[in-house]
């Protein structure tokens, strides 16, 4: 069991990828891969920023429907404002890892983009619709 137990891991690790190994497999040179991340990291924010307005604003009206019993608003407020404390850690975090190595601020952009992906997909299986790209 021991045995199949890292080849397991190293394959689920694989699988998942995220945008470091996507922007890697995609760009040739590390400039590259560092505008692809930049890109990325940029569509992801802007999404997720219009995705947690249309939520703000659909938590206010659940609130004026409900005279404000259920406390939406302030809750959504509340796990955006965790959210990006988490992140903010949590890719600190990840680029000191690199231990001032020369891939720590692409990690860094990689983490805050896949986050950020992970909490739009969050949002949009709880909210009415997706907001375009």
């Amino acid at each position: 069991m021991r045995r199949l137990l890292l080849p397991m891991l190293l394959l689920s690790a694989a699988a998942w990828g995220g945008s470091l190994d996507d922007c890697m497999r995609s760009a040739g040179t590390m400039p590259e891969v560092g505008g692809c991340l930049q890109q990325r990291h940029a569509q992801a924010e802007s999404r997720l920023a219009a995705t947690e307005a249309r939520v703000a604003r659909e938590m206010a009206e659940l609130d004026q429907i409900t005279a404000g019993r259920y406390a939406a608003a302030r809750s959504h407020r509340q796990a955006r404002q965790a959210f990006a404390r988490y992140r903010e850690r949590q890719c600190r975090w990840v680029a000191a890892s690199y231990a001032s190595g020369n891939g720590a601020e692409q990690a860094r952009l990689a983490c805050q983009t896949d986050l950020d992906e992970q909490r739009l997909q969050a949002l949009l299986a709880h909210s009415a619709q997706e907001t375009s790209p």
